[in-house]
């Protein structure tokens, strides 16, 4: 008998120690950045010890590493029967609201809340699901929670002024974005907050040079430089307009963006190269936005690019082609043309061969 026990206490240890081997391997793989391998370490380590709650949490966090927050929800799920933490309920709520399950995030959010109501990272993320179901003033009430825990906390200021302003509440969020500056506290997305509200406000000298700042420490930012360029035009600095716009379409290619947003950009910089009198760099890029998707709105512009260059049959085939994609603005386009003298010429000619 004492032979037996002896026998099943050695079994024991060599199954203990292998289950500890695999977790020891999936650390090393795990911090090599070799999330695969550590997944399937952890996972005979499981096998071996379905108990061992550290191995499933240690899977849960190396598939969010993976981005299969669904198996890192399970995994969580499981560590929860032997650990309903704070920690543990606020990684499922976190899990749930990056794959957009808002109410259940929520669930566990607001557990985690209870237990520990001073983690800003819990209120954080239940604001979060509230903005992203576009319930922003309930989200913004959940961020004023938060703020009450840690009144500087960047990220809750950033995204309460954000929702402001998609319910167009401009001076509030005009007071909360210069409180931010007053405190000598800094964010790039803040500077674009502040160029929006003075744009809205009609100041779009201020606006651009806010957007300019920014600028200079995000340089590949399409967004800020999407903004700087709409303010140029407006100021009619088309040739400035223009060189922005380059850089845009330069990052757009460069970072996979979609073909329809290509399209807008090449179009908008055909047409800031038009007002700047540069009618064949003009005429390229609309062919470019066109080619990448047709649209009613360039092929007119093509029209004039064409006209100032004296391709009037093929300024005319442009015309024909937005009229068609664009039935209900047919009459506007060639009534452009028509009451435009410096399309006379081309107008005739359009006209007269029909």
């Amino acid at each position: 008998m004492k032979k037996l026990i002896l026998l099943l206490l050695v079994s024991w240890g060599a199954f203990a120690q292998t289950a500890e081997s695999y977790h020891v391997k999936a650390k090393a793989h795990f911090e090599k950045g070799q999330f695969k391998e550590a997944i399937a370490a952890l996972t005979l380590a499981i096998k071996l010890n379905p108990k061992n709650v550290k191995a499933w949490r240690n899977r849960a966090i190396t598939y969010e590493k993976t981005e299969k927050f669904d198996l890192a929800v399970k995994d969580y799920l499981e560590v929860l029967k032997y650990d309903p933490s704070a920690e543990t309920l606020g990684a499922i709520g976190f899990d749930y609201l990056v794959l957009e399950k808002y109410e259940e995030s929520r669930k566990y959010l607001q557990q985690a809340i209870t237990l520990l109501p001073t983690n800003i990272n819990f209120r954080y993320n239940l604001a979060l699901s509230h903005q992203y179901e576009q319930n922003y003033a309930l989200a913004i009430e959940a961020y004023d929670e938060a703020l009450k825990v840690d009144p500087y906390h960047t990220t809750s200021l950033i995204s309460k002024t954000r929702c402001l302003l998609r319910l167009k509440q401009f001076d509030k969020a005009s007071v909360l974005v210069d409180s931010f500056f007053l405190k000598k506290n800094f964010d790039v997305e803040m500077l674009l907050f502040r160029g929006d509200i003075k744009l809205h406000n009609g100041a779009v000298e201020a606006a651009l040079n806010d957007f300019t700042r920014a600028i200079a420490i995000n340089p590949e930012d399409i967004i800020l430089l999407i903004r700087a360029a709409d303010c140029l035009a407006e100021l009619s600095q088309f040739d400035e307009e223009a060189a922005v716009r380059k850089r845009i379409v330069t990052l757009m290619e460069k970072q996979g963006e979609t073909k329809e947003y290509r399209a807008i950009n090449y179009g908008l910089l055909g047409f800031a190269l038009y007002n700047a009198f540069l009618w064949e760099e003009a005429l390229e890029n609309l062919s470019k936005s066109i080619s990448l998707d047709p649209s009613a709105t360039f092929y007119f512009y093509r029209t004039a690019v064409k006209a100032k260059l004296k391709d009037y049959a093929g300024a005319c085939e442009d015309l024909k082609k937005a009229q068609e994609l664009n039935p209900e603005e047919a009459e506007n386009y060639e009534g452009y043309f028509a009451d435009t003298a410096e399309f006379e010429e081309f107008y005739e000619s359009c006209m007269g061969g029909v």
